[in-house]
């Protein structure tokens, strides 16, 4: 084996061994827009919804070494309506609880080699012969369970000018109409 194949070698081993020391992490990210534009939103729009996502953990319990995660919950700010001057919100967060793992998640496939030996002659002459095959039997995920947990939700009232932080974005109040909300995600 040549130095640098063996360098290489080395180098990938190192970069494996790293990333599967890597702890669980849950990751939260916003799915409705965010491009600083004013939106506006009417009774019962969403203004913004948010998705968690955890880390499948490994057999050693550090995070999946091929980056796959698992629901862990989201969180949804809703436009209710307007009480005089002010947009009322209802914040609501959904919490999911799962027993996914790599192993769990992870389907198999075994494979089973045979051998065949033929002996026997023919005209007197001795032969033989050996063949070899294999066939591959799937054994699908065992899967796991989960579970949602809501909590109770929490009701904003933000008048124009004022804002709130919802998982580290900011929901800011432009205008506020009897009927709509024009708002700003920062």
């Amino acid at each position: 084996m040549t130095k640098t194949t063996l360098a290489r070698s080395a180098f990938l081993l190192s970069v494996m061994a790293l990333a599967a020391c890597t702890p669980v992490e849950t990751k939260t990210s916003l799915l409705t827009p965010a491009t600083g534009t004013v939106r506006s939103a009417g009774p019962g729009d969403v203004v913004l919804n948010f998705q968690s996502r955890r880390s499948l953990p490994n057999i050693v319990g550090k995070a999946d070494l091929f980056g796959r995660t698992t629901d862990a919950g989201h969180t949804t700010v809703r436009f209710l309506g307007t009480r005089g001057a002010q947009a009322v919100f209802e914040r609501s967060d959904v919490t999911v609880e799962s027993n996914a793992t790599t192993m769990s998640e992870t389907p198999l496939i075994l494979p089973n080699t045979t051998n065949t030996n033929v002996n026997g002659t023919i005209g007197g002459t001795p032969v033989s012969a050996t063949a070899t095959s294999t066939s591959f039997q799937y054994i699908p995920a065992r899967g796991s369970s989960q579970y949602a947990t809501a909590a109770q939700p929490i009701q904003i009232a933000l008048g124009k000018g004022q804002s709130v932080k919802v998982e580290g974005r900011t929901l800011r109040v432009i205008r506020v109409s009897p009927t709509s909300v024009d708002y700003r995600i920062e």
